[in-house]
């Protein structure tokens, strides 16, 4: 199987899945809707660890690629959440909403990034508490006030996989750069939660195959089943991140015409 030459509106049924590892190289707050809480969960197998929704790391990733898109002068005004495009490489790959968007088009993208829960390797431990006292701003003095924060601790790893359906050479080239550009993830980012983002290698299949909890469980050693085998991310030859761009970027103006075509077409 191979990365596709051209993107295509309807699935091929190609998927192109990163295993990822995620090091916290500094305390960081993942945390749900509660101030304090940092995010947990009890397996059955696994016990209780730390773990990382699939969402905080789309969002992350997903203004990481818009950010880079913008510094090409690609569709530079298009931004979360309500101010999408739906005309651009970003919005081609993490998808939106047509009605809702700025753009108000007839019709909807779908997102080609899948992703799961990242899960610390190790089960979780002490939770780190952290005091911090309130300045006033006039004369720099401390207060009385005082805020605990809870973090996970640095020096957690974390798996995942990250799935790119219906990849093609430039697609797949903006997801590895914009993975390996994470620096940081959670709450209060600008001074908490630096990161090391490594990609493992890459999977292409015609399913999705990789999983971070099977890994973790051991699925396939008690079995005696061997691993699927990894390439390098070098052995699929990816363009130039900024030649995908503005690749992808003519490809999918030439999508979206199609696109319109079929929705006037419809109201015919």
């Amino acid at each position: 199987m191979r990365l596709l030459e051209q993107p295509e509106i309807l699935s091929t049924g190609c998927y192109l899945q990163l295993p990822l590892k995620l090091t916290l190289l500094d305390d960081a707050i993942i945390r749900s809707n509660e101030p304090e809480e940092v995010l947990t969960f009890r397996y059955k197998e696994l016990g209780n660890r730390f773990i990382i929704p699939w969402r905080k790391i789309k969002g992350k990733l997903r203004r990481l690629v818009l950010e880079k898109q913008r510094g090409l002068n690609i569709e530079p005004e298009c931004a979360l959440k309500d101010d999408l495009c739906m005309k651009c490489p970003s919005c081609f790959l993490f998808g939106g909403t047509g009605e809702t968007s700025k753009s108000k088009v007839s019709y909807n993208i779908l997102s080609r990034v899948y992703g799961e829960t990242f899960i610390s390797e190790t089960e979780a431990g002490d939770i780190t508490p952290y005091t911090q006292n309130a300045v006033r701003e006039q004369d720099l003095k401390t207060g009385q006030a005082l805020m605990s924060i809870l973090t996970v601790p640095k020096e957690t790893v974390f798996i995942g996989v990250v799935t790119l359906k219906d990849p093609t050479p430039e697609m797949a080239a903006i997801l590895v750069d914009n993975l390996n550009r994470m620096s940081r993830i959670g709450a209060r980012s600008v001074e908490w939660g630096r990161i090391k983002m490594e990609i493992e290698g890459a999977y292409l299949s015609d399913r999705e195959v990789l999983s971070g909890y099977l890994k973790l469980k051991g699925e396939g050693k008690r079995m005696n089943e061997s691993r699927p085998t990894l390439q390098n991310i070098e052995g699929l030859e990816l363009p130039e991140v900024d030649v995908a761009y503005n690749t992808l970027n003519n490809q999918v103006k030439d999508l979206i015409k199609s696109l319109e075509g079929i929705a006037s077409n419809n109201k015919e």
